[in-house]
């Protein structure tokens, strides 16, 4: 038994001729029959297209099959071919004429767009819970050679699979001056060829092993009690669901592609001419904008050129605009940091859109025949490879024509987007929510602004004993420690709110005890502040009464001050020290500490024994008593910076 190929055919096609001749002359040779051969039809009764619906005749040896307008469903139809002294031959197939489902065919491909767009979440997340501390270890090779930062950012991105996330952190970073803006152009210019990785990924032709992948590691990532296996297992997962999700994608597109409507509007978009290819490049734009992900945009581009809905040219026009769209979001993330953060923001956008224009100048002469070459691109042969270069030669031509220039860029937006006018508003602008989609370089970005918490603080303490020296002389200077008090009270509500929403979501367990350690040292930093305004507010309220401290008590305080200032300093080199070499010595610092608090007590002794001994206003008593207790407090909360970062110590130990 022998078979045609089954016939499906949109609904209200014209006839279908389909010849035997071959097939006939296949027969005789064989000796299945003498020709001339005698052919009947048959459509299965059985079948839920109606016989008159086909209406399949022969004319000569030419099968037609002629379609009702109107008709929907599947018939089996049944040849016999017959001739004298010889047993008949017999031949099936299925014609089925069918009518489009917009709906359903359209969730196909969303669908297929969204387990892509999925799976390289997932994948991403898997890699950034495995290298967590190795990424945190990879920000100090930033300095300020530019080299380091391209090449940071080239490797940093081919780990996370989104040039989009390490560009945000760039920017929070630069917002946070843990990097120059010149480092940050470095990083940038690396991560636009890091992510050129995705393309070389996606043209593996593995899609139909992307599910089992998928399925087989779910199983770890569900059952598995070992934490790193279960990561490993969800990076797998995200692999194999881009792959599925590229398959599924494709084979949507491609029932798309039999649509007369879908043919007419795709065809709109051709890179045949200079328009042509500045309008595909918009699309590629538009597209990735409203996706949020140049590696989905690049995906559905592969797959039009795949089942050959675009020519390659078109393609690589797309690829082109994909760039462009991808700097929206840092656009976005930069509104109201600060102004180093919007200048890397915007090398982010001209990196691309120049990038873009000066291709299309070339396009047609220079650009893609170079693409052709490298890739191998013939006609349908290598188009998705071809997809995967474009990208890449835009990218690296681009770092070559901007890396050398990098710190001369820097200048140039230092000259062009100046400082704001006015006093810079002192926030957590860095701690965007999109940083968290990274959650090494979210640590590492809290761990900056609790820095910065500790240098205001210590600053605001000395503040403190300049006013308690100099008394009610330096208005303008107690107003910015009170004012500095409450920044402190923003900076520790910011730094909880983040580091908060950050737990709730999927951490290893070393960056989830790095965020609650976080957040200890934020409130401990933000009490000591309290007790320091608390001095001040002692003090400045004796003053405006004309009353003073005994003289003994206020020579000791300065002491304690002097003391206290460099107890902080002491706490704060460790936190800043943990991950690298411990300058102080815990059990050094706590036997200084219980030092003062010996020494305060036997002063508030020798205090009582004056009070005693000669009158004392009662205001000066209780002032005095509330500077020992401020003393003794901020001392308390210093001890439980050391005390909560004992476990990571001995760990890293």
């Amino acid at each position: 038994m022998r078979w045609l190929p089954n016939q499906k055919i949109l609904r209200g096609a014209p006839p279908t001729r389909i010849s035997l001749e071959s097939i006939i002359e296949r027969f005789v040779s064989e000796g299945a029959f003498a020709d001339p051969a005698e052919v009947t039809i048959e459509v299965d009764p059985s079948s839920s297209l109606a016989p008159d619906a086909v209406d399949p005749v022969i004319q000569d040896h030419d099968l037609i099959l002629q379609w009702d307008s109107d008709a929907v469903g599947k018939a089996d139809i049944i040849l016999r071919f017959s001739s004298p002294n010889n047993p008949p031959t017999f031949l099936q197939f299925t014609a089925e004429p069918w009518a489009p489902n917009w709906w359903a065919l359209m969730a196909v491909v969303v669908g297929g767009i969204g387990l892509f767009i999925f799976g390289i979440r997932n994948m991403s997340d898997g890699i950034q819970l495995i290298a967590g501390s190795s990424l945190r270890r990879m920000i100090a090779v930033f300095t300020e050679h530019r080299v380091f930062a391209f090449a940071v950012g080239i490797i940093t991105t081919m780990l996370l699979q989104s040039s989009t996330v390490v560009t945000v952190m760039v920017i929070g970073f630069v917002n946070s001056q843990i990097m120059t803006l010149a480092q940050g152009i470095g990083v940038i210019i690396g991560a636009n060829i890091g992510t050129t990785a995705t393309g070389w990924i996606l043209t593996l032709d593995i899609g139909k092993f992307g599910l089992p992948i998928a399925g087989v590691s779910i199983f770890f990532f569900l059952f598995c009690k070992r934490e790193k296996i279960r990561f490993l297992a969800q990076a797998a997962m995200g692999l194999g669901l881009v792959f599925y999700g590229l398959e599924v994608m494709t084979n949507g597109l491609a029932e798309l592609q039999e649509l007369p409507e879908f043919s007419i509007w795709i065809k709109m978009f051709s890179a045949d001419t200079f328009l042509g290819s500045v309008k595909c490049a918009l699309v590629g734009c538009i597209l990735t904008i409203i996706m949020q992900s140049s590696a989905a945009t690049i995906g559905v581009t592969m797959s039009l050129v795949v089942i050959g809905a675009i020519e390659f040219p078109t393609a690589a026009a797309l690829v082109l605009g994909e760039n462009i769209g991808t700097t929206l979001t840092a656009q976005v993330v930069a509104i109201g940091s600060s102004t180093n953060a919007k200048r890397a923001a915007a090398f982010h956008a001209i990196f691309n859109i120049f990038g873009v224009t000066w291709v299309l100048l070339v396009f047609s002469s220079f650009f893609l025949p170079l693409v052709v070459k490298i890739a191998g691109v013939n006609g349908s042969e290598n188009v998705v490879r071809g997809v995967a270069a474009t990208h890449t030669l835009f990218n690296v031509t681009n770092a070559l024509l901007f890396l050398p220039f990098s710190k001369k860029i820097a200048r140039f937006l230092t000259w062009a987007i100046p400082e704001r006018v006015g006093p810079r508003e002192r926030s957590c602008t860095g701690l965007v929510l999109r940083s968290m989609e990274t959650p090494a370089f979210a640590i590492s970005r809290v761990n900056s602004e609790i820095q910065r918490m500790a240098s205001g603080c210590r600053e605001l303490g000395q503040w403190v004993q300049t006013l308690v020296n100099e008394g009610l002389e330096n208005d303008k200077l107690a107003n910015e420690a009170f004012a500095r008090e409450k920044w402190l009270d923003q900076m520790q509500d910011e730094v909880i709110d983040f580091t908060s929403e950050m737990l709730s979501r999927n951490l290893s367990t070393d960056d989830a005890e790095l965020a609650r350690e976080q957040i200890r040292i934020a409130d401990e930093i933000e009490s000591v502040s309290d007790y320091f305004i608390a001095l001040l507010k002692s003090d400045l309220k004796l003053k405006e009464e004309n009353l003073t401290i005994p003289e003994l008590i206020v020579s000791e305080f300065d002491q304690f001050h002097h003391e206290t200032l460099d107890l902080f300093d002491r706490a704060m080199s460790y936190y800043n020290d943990s991950m690298k070499n411990i300058r102080y010595n815990t059990q050094e610092f706590y036997l200084l500490s219980r030092e003062m608090v010996e020494r305060i007590k036997n002063l508030r002794d020798r205090f009582y024994q004056l009070i005693s001994e000669e009158k004392i206003d009662t205001h000066v008593v209780v002032a005095v008593n509330a500077q020992f207790n401020s003393y003794r407090r901020i001392w308390e909360h210093l001890r439980n910076i050391v005390q909560a970062l004992e476990p990571r110590h001995r760990k890293d130990l």
